[in-house]
């Protein structure tokens, strides 16, 4: 699938399964959620994938970023979690996420980016740094999985088994991707403004 798609299916799903009661706790589920719905595609080889995973991720760093920045605004606790801990536990996190992307980054499309040892260990890291924003980015890392699983090229889900795993139902770019990203989108609208009318 296309970047949107994964963007508007992995925020609704850790949506789903955060079901924020306030902005404060929302925070880490946009945080998470905007690094994790992409950031499998790192990887991506084709030009036009390429193309349109990296303007989308650079759009969801921004997110992220937002996000953090707010978080310090309102006190929510994810920075003064992150500051709390000891620093060597901290480099940890931020060096391993680093260095697995960027492994990940040089390995082959839908390969090590794409398995469950990628979302084990960038899971991992990431909780070290944020651990409120884990298991948000663990949920829009796993429906990126589960979307691509559904195209017609294999993703290597088990790596380094060099065997891949696809349904074939989809191709990734067309009527498919297209209902994806409309369906993720109109139901994380109907999230946000549930969650409003409970905050209201």
């Amino acid at each position: 699938m296309m970047a949107k798609a994964h963007i508007t299916v992995g925020m609704a799903a850790a949506f789903t399964a955060a079901l924020p009661g306030s902005v404060p706790e929302a925070l880490p589920v946009v945080t998470g959620a905007a690094i994790g719905c992409l950031i499998c595609d790192i990887d991506c080889e084709a030009k036009k994938e390429r193309d349109d995973s990296s303007r989308w991720r650079i759009v969801m760093a921004l997110v992220a970023a937002a996000a953090l920045v707010e978080d310090q605004l309102l006190d929510a606790g994810m920075w003064r979690a992150f500051l709390e801990k000891d620093p060597y536990i901290r480099f940890a996190g931020v060096a391993g996420f680093m260095l697995i992307c960027a492994f990940a980054g040089a390995a082959s499309h839908r390969g090590f980016a794409h398995s469950l040892s990628a979302l084990a260990l960038e899971t991992l890291c990431l909780w070290l740094a944020f651990p409120a924003a884990a298991l948000p980015f663990a949920i829009a890392f796993a429906s990126h999985l589960v979307l691509d699983l559904m195209n017609k090229r294999p993703v290597r889900l088990f790596y380094p088994s060099k065997k891949g795993v696809c349904l074939r139902w989809f191709y990734a770019d067309r009527l498919a991707d297209r209902l994806f990203a409309s369906a993720g989108c109109v139901w994380l609208a109907v999230l946000l403004i549930g969650g409003l009318r409970t905050l209201s």
